[in-house]
């Protein structure tokens, strides 16, 4: 089911939390080591959370990939004096789900040996030419999700509002033998893959401290979300909600807000879901 009936819940396992509460500054996550657990049913998976996963070094970029039925965040660390930022980041995901993502949940559907050939960024639209192996092998839904994978991590660039897929340098009539569209101008557009709240930032194991800056988008009734941080034996840290904005004919929105949570080290959960009133049960 794409939707569930008490709530829609997003989880994600952050490696270590702090909090100043005399300080009145806001401070972001950083921008260093970090996997994704986003879902619509739980939170990270038990056998994470006494995982410590070494920092990364480089530009943070987002990483998208599935995990069960929907697509899922995580990051990975481009060396922006090697390769280019959006050239890094394709190339990271075409490398596969890092450790701290895989340990998640997290799997990727583009096929081994994909290769980026090309990727020129002008007037708003990201060409990327792949190798020929991108469009082999498995079905619709296999197509829809590598293709989806592609198109969230470029435009997660302000830079990009249009993707365009060139396979061995030519535009295709469709992409695979499915022939699904070679240019999509709007994440919308794969709303059958997407949970209903994907939280996009902070992303997993990653080093953060309170206020906690939370982002994502969702597509919610009640266009508010409510959000929860307990420590991994489910003490409460930290709990509120904040409303949706820039809602879509389509029901999409965005959220961003500051969670704050009580002074602590060591592993957290942070969990976002729709209605509130459900019991824990019911969100983790």
């Amino acid at each position: 089911m794409r939707r569930l009936s008490l709530a829609m819940v997003a989880g994600l396992l952050l490696l270590s939390l702090t909090s100043c509460t005399n300080s009145s500054d806001k401070t972001s996550p950083s921008t260093t080591t970090t996997s994704t657990t986003a879902a619509t049913s739980t939170t990270a998976g038990p056998h994470g959370h006494n995982e410590h996963i070494k920092e990364g070094t480089g530009t943070k970029v987002k990483q998208y990939w599935i995990r069960g039925h929907y697509l899922s965040v995580g990051s990975n660390f481009v060396d922006e004096t090697k390769t280019p930022l959006g050239a890094g980041a394709v190339e990271a995901l075409l490398g596969g789900a890092p450790r701290a993502d895989a340990i998640s949940g997290m799997t990727t559907l583009i096929p081994e040996g994909t290769k980026l050939l090309g990727l020129d960024i002008s007037d708003g639209t990201a060409t990327v030419d792949l190798s020929k192996e991108f469009v082999s092998g498995g079905g619709t839904m296999s197509m829809q999700v590598r293709t989806a994978q592609v198109v969230f991590t470029l435009t997660q660039f302000p830079s990009v509002n249009k993707v365009v897929f060139h396979i061995e340098g030519e535009e295709p009539e469709g992409l695979g033998g499915e022939g699904l569209p070679t240019s999509y101008t709007s994440r919308e557009e794969f709303d059958d893959i997407l949970p209903r709240i994907l939280v996009e930032s902070p992303t997993p194991y990653q080093n953060t401290k309170s206020p906690i800056t939370v982002a994502g988008m969702a597509n919610v009734s009640a266009d508010t979300v409510h959000w929860a941080i307990n420590t991994t034996e489910g003490s409460p840290l930290g709990n509120g909600s904040s409303k949706v904005t820039n809602k879509s004919a389509a029901g999409w929105a965005s959220f961003e807000f500051q969670a704050k949570a009580k002074a602590y080290k060591g592993n957290v959960v942070l969990s976002v879901w729709e209605q509130d009133g459900e019991k824990e049960s019911d969100r983790t």
